[in-house]
């Protein structure tokens, strides 16, 4: 299998997510043109989708309810259709009863061309149709943060049975470098499935870079998945991955997407690493180089829980690592106790 990134949008994406979720990998014509029709022709350029067979049923246009009616042949009109009480006879076109099915292969090498693979990837199917190994790729962006990686892709893991199976054939990979499953199904499915005997897993959504207009998968963020985090000081209770899309403090783990999000996170985590505590925000932006109009609010508006980890006040932000971990959301590991205590004990003297 020969791989080269193909873009599609997330758009395309988010109906292929949907198909591959469906028990058949299939979506019927009628389907598609009324409710995805630009993801659909997208797909279907792209050479995902493919004939399989038709479907005798269509959506009646005659009676305004859009009902899912059955489609018989018109002797007449010498074509199919449905009876509406409305119209009497409604002709069908060909096209709208036609069935399209995802192709795994397709599919498994748009994965490896967005990952990185170069040359030719041969995938191996360890649970039919449910399953697959990808390869080996080494993530990282520099080369000293380079780590090999075993990448998996599943779909359907939320059906009874399913990690079941998928934990047995992962003993057949036994010995493989830390790796990931991309999963098809949406984050409400996938988190709280995954154990410490396997692979992380992750829904693909979840591995999207934030701002771009085509879909492309955030590579930093599938490193970190499988390859853990990082901190400046061993057994540090704060850790945040390469990218500064993760940060987790104690049980607390908090995950960002945009660029300038990532850029203030790093900057702040930079300042409460050194000691430095509460930072001047507009100072912050002036070394960023972002525009004085900026507001800390308006960069992290669609973020659901961004004021549990950033303080802001009178001009002032900072990261709340101190008072997460003395509130008890984790205790701090050997050599961090006292550093809290000072550092709460500073602010409360300002």
């Amino acid at each position: 299998m020969s791989e080269t990134k193909q873009d599609l949008s997330h758009g395309a994406v988010d109906l292929l997510l949907s198909i591959l979720d469906a028990p058949s990998m299939t979506i019927s014509a009628v389907a598609m043109d009324r409710y995805h029709a630009k993801a659909g022709a997208e797909l279907l350029a792209a050479g995902a989708l493919h004939p399989d067979g038709f479907e005798p049923v269509a959506v009646t246009c005659a009676d305004h309810d859009d009902a899912v009616v059955s489609v018989v042949w018109d002797e007449d009109q010498r074509r199919h259709g449905y009876f509406s009480p409305a119209v009497g006879m409604v002709g069908v076109e060909d096209r709208a009863l036609c069935r399209f099915r995802l192709q795994p292969s397709w599919l498994l090498g748009w994965l490896a061309g967005e990952l990185g693979f170069s040359g030719l990837t041969r995938p191996a199917e360890l649970v039919t149709d449910r399953l697959w190994d990808i390869g080996d790729v080494w993530l990282g962006d520099r080369k000293s943060d380079r780590r090999q990686t075993a990448i998996y892709f599943a779909r359907r893991v939320g059906e009874p049975g399913a990690m079941m199976r998928a934990r047995v054939a992962l003993q057949s990979r036994a010995g493989r470098p830390p790796g990931v499953i991309l999963a098809s199904s949406p984050v409400g499915v996938v988190d709280g499935l995954g154990d410490a005997a396997m692979p992380s897993l992750m829904p693909l959504t979840r591995c999207a870079k934030a701002g771009v207009p085509a879909f492309t998968l955030d590579l930093a963020t599938i490193r970190t998945a499988a390859h853990g985090m990082k901190s400046s000081r061993p057994r540090s209770p704060v850790q945040v991955d390469a990218g500064f899309r993760t940060v987790r403090v104690g049980e607390r783990e908090f995950r960002f997407g945009g660029d300038k999000q990532r850029q203030v996170i790093e900057y702040l985590y930079g300042a409460w690493d050194r000691g430095d505590g509460r930072v001047s925000t507009g100072l912050m932006f002036s070394d960023l180089d972002f525009p004085e109009i900026t507001r800390l609010r308006d960069l992290f508006n669609k973020h659901p829980d961004w004021k549990d980890l950033i303080g802001a006040v009178r001009g002032a932000c900072w990261l709340k690592c101190d008072e997460l971990l003395a509130a008890g959301g984790a205790s701090p590991a050997a050599g961090q106790t006292s550093r809290v205590h000072v550092s709460i004990r500073r602010r409360l003297a300002r």
